[in-house]
């Protein structure tokens, strides 16, 4: 499988609180997304949707790190800084692609949700990205969100768990711990470094996990991780006929 972008950045924003001091643990996976981004201030490739995502995610991840040392030096940093020179351009770079983004032809899976989760996860860290369809957008999303039961997202497995990132705010992660794998939620680094980050008691089978999915990614980058880790399941999955998975899945998750 090949490397995600999106995902990476994801993991480079885990950080943990020790000795006193709050340490991000994967250095690596923030310096491989700032290697990655392209001249255009985004991270390219695909669809507009996964730039649109992919630069969002990385976005975020180099605000944090920037608040962060800001907060470390107990100072303002230089506006001609390197990381704050690749944030002015990665917002200018959604900027004009939300310019030209036309929602209602995007095929991605649950982008209405996704992408408004983001906006909202970028203001917060003072960074305001407004669009030309961005009411219709928050509409969809407040539709879409009125029809999730968190409540059975509790007590059983759903989709939703491979995307965890797309809910912060709005579930209790804490409600969440008893759908690990093997410290994984749902195969997604992700979604399994959005849950370490919202936990309220730090998970070292999570954090496990997040270190075996950047060793694995080792192969692509240094500091990358892949979309979906580990892939046994997904590999069976391929080759399995549909009544076969099924089974198998009812099997997996009774």
């Amino acid at each position: 499988m090949s490397g995600s972008i999106y995902d990476t950045a994801w993991v480079s924003m885990v950080s943990k609180y020790v000795e006193g001091e709050t340490t991000w643990l994967f250095p690596s996976s923030f310096q491989c997304i700032c290697d990655a981004q392209g001249e255009s201030g985004g991270w390219e490739g695909g669809e507009a949707i996964d730039e649109i995502v992919n630069t969002m995610a990385c976005l975020l991840a180099m605000r944090k790190h920037q608040k962060t040392e800001m907060e470390e030096e107990q100072e303002e940093v230089d506006e001609s800084t390197e990381l704050e020179k690749k944030i002015d351009k990665a917002k200018d770079f959604l900027v004009s692609k939300f310019a030209d983004w036309n929602d209602s032809n995007t095929e991605g899976v649950a982008f209405e949700i996704l992408i408004p989760s983001m906006l909202d996860l970028l203001d917060q860290e003072g960074i305001q990205l407004r669009f030309p369809n961005s009411e219709e957008l928050r509409q969809r999303n407040q539709t879409r969100m009125s029809k999730i039961n968190f409540s059975v997202l509790y007590k059983y497995p759903s989709a939703i768990l491979h995307s965890l990132e797309s809910f912060i705010g709005a579930i209790d992660f804490d409600k969440m711990s008893h759908h690990l794998q093997d410290g994984g939620m749902m195969a997604s680094p992700s979604s399994t470094a959005a849950y370490l980050m919202n936990v309220s008691k730090w998970d070292d089978n999570a954090e496990r996990y997040l270190r075996d999915a950047v060793e694995n990614g080792r192969r692509i980058a240094e500091g990358m991780v892949t979309n979906v880790f580990p892939i046994s399941t997904f590999e069976f999955a391929w080759v399995c006929p549909p009544m076969s998975l099924l089974i198998a899945v009812n099997l997996q998750y009774p």
